[in-house]
């Protein structure tokens, strides 16, 4: 035992997960090729996948990754496959404490999602989101209004560069389409921008936040989330309140706001709107 702690550490902090996961196998679940033993391994291999691809932590898991990998398998997969997948993960964690490399289950307290996202789609309500300002520094109020008033997805924030603002339109460039931005948005953005140093954003170049990964992104927005005692929701909640804010202004504007909307939100088809048009007709979220 005291031997595979030593490889298996090794081998996770190297990166080396396919090795680690072979010095693990004769200790997990089931006899080497039966069914439960397969289908074990074939859930840790996936996670060790996501782990790689996200930048994540093995070792140092925390709440906020487990949430993130509960939100990904949600999105990916069934809800009686969720709930396997997230059996076996716990099962990974519990054998790393046995070997003492780490001192917690992340997973323990994590439930897999019920309904599919397409099927029921969660959004900060505009309570939970002046919560979030209120508590945020510089940085975090841009990223909380990139998504809630501007309406971007997380891989927008992230290409997000100082050349792609026109702060003096008021005007923002993003995966082929121009938006214009809140006034709220456009002091965050100032603000943001000289905290970093830039006196003059129409002279800045570079990437506007120094996250690289959507996991980092989610991150930020967890430990926000819990700074300020609001509920999280994953980062499409932040872009679902961004189109249910332009969708509640149709009484005013009239039907046009739902293309405008459409567009705002780089969605192709009147489709595509029709969870965020129930959202708005009431907004019953809450923080």
């Amino acid at each position: 035992m005291q031997e595979t702690y030593h490889d298996v550490r090794q081998l996770i902090e190297q990166r080396d997960f396919p090795a680690a996961l072979d010095a693990l196998t004769p200790l997990l679940p089931g006899p080497i090729g039966s069914t439960t033993h397969i289908n074990v391994l074939s859930g840790l291999r996936l996670y060790f996948k996501w782990i790689e691809e996200e930048g994540g932590s093995v070792l140092n898991a925390d709440d906020a990754q487990a949430q993130a990998y509960a939100e990904w398998l949600a999105a990916h997969y069934a809800p009686a496959t969720q709930k396997n997948r997230l059996t076996q993960v716990r099962t990974l964690y519990d054998l790393l404490g046995e070997l003492g490399l780490v001192s917690g289950n992340p997973y323990r307290g994590v439930q897999g999602v019920l309904n599919r996202p397409e099927e029921h789609r969660q959004v900060y309500s505009p309570e939970a989101i002046e919560q979030l300002l209120k508590f945020a520094d510089a940085e975090e109020r841009a990223l909380v209004l990139l998504g809630a008033h501007a309406g971007l997805t997380g891989p927008e924030v992230l290409a997000l560069k100082f050349e792609d603002l026109d702060l003096a339109k008021g005007l923002l460039r993003t995966t082929g389409r121009t938006l214009e931005v809140s006034d709220d948005l456009l002091r965050a953005l100032d603000r943001w921008g000289r905290q970093r140093g830039h006196t003059a954003l129409f002279e800045a170049q570079g990437p506007v936040f120094d996250l690289r990964t959507s996991f980092e992104l989610r991150k930020r927005l967890f430990v926000l989330c819990q700074r300020a005692g609001v509920t999280y929701r994953a980062w499409q909640a932040l872009r679902n309140a961004a189109g249910v804010r332009l969708l509640q202004r149709e009484a005013e504007a009239g039907p046009q706001t739902r293309l405008e909307a459409r567009r705002q939100l780089g969605l192709t088809s009147r489709e595509s709107l029709r969870p965020l048009v129930k959202l708005s007709t009431p907004q019953k979220a809450g923080r």
